[in-house]
């Protein structure tokens, strides 16, 4: 059941964290936020903000993105098998504990 368990939170996780990475470099959200005022204010750090605005980072950040939704696509087809993976290392865990 645990296994289960982890194996779904394990894909909401990927598909959550999928669409905050691809949405994110293209809202409001990503020019202005915290981190990168004070980058520029306290850490004099000018240079970052072209190189964050910059085309190149946003579709890498956007690309990390669907990498995670297809993280959490594939485990989702393939749930049967995570699930059964995981309950194997766990079995083997407890054998171990059991034996020392």
């Amino acid at each position: 059941m645990s296994a289960k368990i982890s194996v779904i939170v394990y894909i909401l996780i990927c598909l959550e964290v999928g669409v905050l990475l691809a949405y994110l470099p293209w809202s409001p959200f990503w020019y202005e936020n915290f981190f990168l005022s004070f980058a520029v204010t306290k850490l004099h750090a000018g240079w970052i903000v072209p190189i964050i605005n910059s085309g190149y980072v946003k579709g890498a950040v956007t690309a990390l993105g669907a990498v995670n939704i297809l993280a959490g696509l594939r485990d989702i087809f393939k749930f049967r098998e995570s699930v059964s993976q995981l309950s194997e290392i766990d079995r083997s865990r407890a054998e171990a504990i059991k034996f020392e």
